[in-house]
């Protein structure tokens, strides 16, 4: 499938400060061979911003964007001073408004939440994540600090800072990677007992030459896990939170693709910037390699425009359209469209395979489709054009 010829960017992740007071093991940003960081300054400098603010009102002009979003992430955000979110917020309204909409979000590790914290990114209408992983000893077996001590607690005190906070635009939603050697039972309680509103369930990111644990390309754990948690959560007639990834699923099974770079079509329309300003897509492709993002572009000499058109960063925005061949012929990839791209890379054939996932994500795929199909009602199910999956209908040879 082709992809357009004028690519945008529609957000981006800046990665205002490069190092981070947690150690976690499964980091793409430090424990998986990318060692980049070390050459990069600790903080984003007011040059940067001003760069950043400047370029992204260029683009949004150019190609009629209404909205933009800074996503704030790290290393540890938090990291950065008070001072500079302000610097940045209040650069970014002054320069883009009123005909392009600032929107401010950040993904944090919650230690360092106060209610100073809260009041502050409250004022300045940042919406917040907070990353943790399950309950206390699945959390604290990979969320370590850099003395190896686990950092649930800590989490727990800036998370419940934050929702009982009256300061921040709305509670704070939870980043959670999947630890498949955790009870998924276990854990859904856990995020049910936090009482949040909305939870994001990652894949650990890995390449075919880095699978992550328990994962071999014909078993299918990660499956396993979350249709455990999808029952409990699809069929729960409490109060629950929203959780993205079946969200996501359900919808693109009904036909509403509302873009998502793990699932879905759409073009993978954000960016990364760095600490000293280099343009570089998601952070998760630090996993193939030692400073493997790195394609001598920086936004304090480089155009958002001049990055989309590099072929590094197309290969990445048009990740849902160039598939492998097996991909292309796959029952489910209407759904799936191929998975999240860096998942799909391996030594041999670059991003040219199947996801490290297929199978995993197959089986999700169709168990919450079949799960779906059996609770609606018959005319509906005609109009949406659902049908149940076979297990026939997965099975095929995955060779990387």
């Amino acid at each position: 499938m082709a992809s357009t010829a004028h690519p945008s960017c529609k957000a981006l992740i800046l990665k205002v400060a490069s190092r981070c007071n947690l150690n976690c093991t499964y980091c793409y940003m430090y424990n998986l061979g990318d060692n980049s960081y070390k050459n990069q300054p600790k903080l984003m400098n007011d040059a940067t911003i001003d760069a950043i603010i400047d370029e992204v009102k260029q683009h949004c002009t150019k190609h009629n964007i209404p909205q933009f979003e800074f996503i704030f992430h790290g290393g540890e955000p938090l990291l950065a001073s008070p001072v500079f979110y302000e610097i940045f917020v209040h650069k970014a309204i002054k320069k883009l408004s009123p005909q392009i909409k600032p929107i401010f979000n950040l993904q944090t590790n919650g230690v360092l939440l106060t209610e100073k914290w809260c009041e502050i990114l409250g004022q300045l209408k940042i919406s917040i994540g907070v990353s943790i992983d399950g309950p206390q000893k699945d959390n604290d077996s990979t969320r370590v600090d850099h003395q190896g001590k686990g950092s649930y607690e800590r989490i727990i005190r800036g998370l419940k800072i934050a929702q009982n906070s009256k300061k921040l635009l709305y509670p704070p939603g939870i980043l959670s990677v999947i630890n498949v050697l955790s009870d998924p039972v276990q854990n859904y309680q856990h995020l049910k007992a936090l009482n949040v509103q909305f939870v994001d369930f990652l894949l650990p990111d890995c390449t075919h030459q880095k699978l992550p644990p328990l994962k071999k390309i014909d078993n299918k754990p990660y499956a396993d896990w979350l249709i455990k948690v999808f029952d409990l959560w699809y069929f729960d007639q409490h109060p629950k939170p929203t959780i993205r990834i079946f969200t996501q699923l359900i919808r693109l099974m009904i036909g509403y693709d509302e873009g998502f770079e793990y699932f879905g079509h759409q073009k993978n329309e954000f960016l990364v910037i760095e600490t000293d300003g280099s343009i570089e897509i998601t952070g998760a492709f630090k996993i193939c390699g030692d400073s493997f993002t790195k394609k001598n572009l920086n936004i304090n000499q480089n155009s958002i425009d001049e990055a989309l058109k590099n072929d590094f960063y197309h290969q990445y925005y048009a990740g849902h359209q160039n598939l492998c061949q097996e991909c292309q012929s796959c029952p489910i990839v209407e759904v799936c469209g191929g998975g999240f791209i860096a998942h799909r890379y391996s030594e041999n054939n670059g991003f040219d395979n199947p996801s490290v996932y297929c199978l995993d994500l197959k089986y999700l795929i169709k168990h919450i489709q079949n799960v779906v199909y059996e609770s609606l009602p018959s005319k509906l199910k005609k109009t949406l054009q659902l049908r149940p999956i076979k297990d026939r209908d997965l099975v095929r040879k995955i060779a990387i």
